[in-house]
């Protein structure tokens, strides 16, 4: 009877084999931990709290003494968790401005009989606990009717059109691990002026 060594096993990995296996696998490690760090860094930095408005207004030409509008920037969620968002700065850019208009933001602390302002010339009609911004400021973004809501009010200062197209809001999110940075909100609100 005779045996044959090594019949009905594999042979074993040469030592060239298994460093080259490790290096692979080390290799695909670290592309998935930079992948992981990358997606992270850019969670961490694009903040996506708040959701574009989807609507836009437009006013037929006022005097100019009557032609301020105030539109609303962020509205209070529909649905969700609450939270408390810290907005460390605000900035509006126009597609079209030659009515030479100026911006300023404004937080309305809603009370339980309130509803979000869409377009108003007079936003103390609409919000009773309109405070100014200044930055930073704390801002509950809650669910209606329990929250604030962030508005513009675009303030011509000669004849013409201000098309208001987008606002950037820095913030930062406590609640997420500290997420900050910057979200464009696109609006379409025009104001015109006679």
């Amino acid at each position: 009877m005779s045996v044959i060594a090594g019949a009905g096993s594999a042979p074993s990995p040469r030592p060239a084999d298994r460093r080259r296996l490790r290096r692979l696998l080390a290799g695909f490690l670290a592309v998935v931990v930079v992948a992981a760090g990358i997606a992270a860094v850019h969670w961490w930095t694009h903040p996506k709290a708040f959701r574009d408005l989807g609507a836009s207004y437009g006013t037929q030409p006022l005097p100019v003494a009557d032609a301020a509008l105030s539109t609303a920037v962020i509205y209070p969620q529909t649905s969700g968790s609450p939270e408390v968002v810290k907005i460390e700065g605000l900035d509006a850019t126009f597609s079209t401005n030659t009515a030479k208009a100026g911006v300023t933001f404004s937080i309305c602390h809603m009370a339980a009989d309130e509803d979000p302002i869409g377009a108003v010339f007079e936003p103390q009609s609409t919000c009773g606990d309109i405070e100014p911004f200044e930055a930073p400021a704390r801002f509950n973004h809650g669910v209606d009717p329990n929250s604030d809501y962030l508005f513009v009010t675009i303030t011509p200062t000669r004849a013409g059109v201000a098309r208001l197209s987008s606002i950037d809001v820095d913030y930062r999110r406590p609640e997420h691990f500290h997420q900050r940075g910057t979200q464009s909100i696109q609006v379409g609100d025009e104001v015109n002026a006679r």
